[in-house]
């Protein structure tokens, strides 16, 4: 899985990387690992990390991990996402 800078994907986009992030652990379960190992492994979720507050951060990686994809959920998570990525461009603007 190729990891995708946050600040050049748009609304659309961003929830087609959390899809492709959701297919991409549901394969590696399907193959015999484990989430643990999954997330030992790769450093998918730090960029997320780095713009979403902690408590909606756990919310974000319990989704990725359980594959929901329940719109209202997702559409949450998109405008956290979209905020602190907002927010973060600003503060390296200055």
């Amino acid at each position: 899985m190729i990891k995708k800078p946050l600040d050049s994907l748009n609304r659309e986009e961003l929830k087609s990387y959390i899809f492709e992030i959701q297919d991409s652990i549901d394969s590696h379960l399907k193959n015999g690992g484990d989430v643990d190992s999954f997330i030992d492994e790769t450093d998918l979720f730090d960029d997320f990390e780095d713009v979403l507050p902690d408590e909606e951060y756990g919310i974000f990686v319990i989704t990725l991990l359980n594959g929901i994809r329940s719109e209202t959920v997702l559409n949450t998570l998109l405008d956290s996402l979209i905020k602190g990525i907002q927010s973060r461009a600003a503060i390296s603007s200055i």
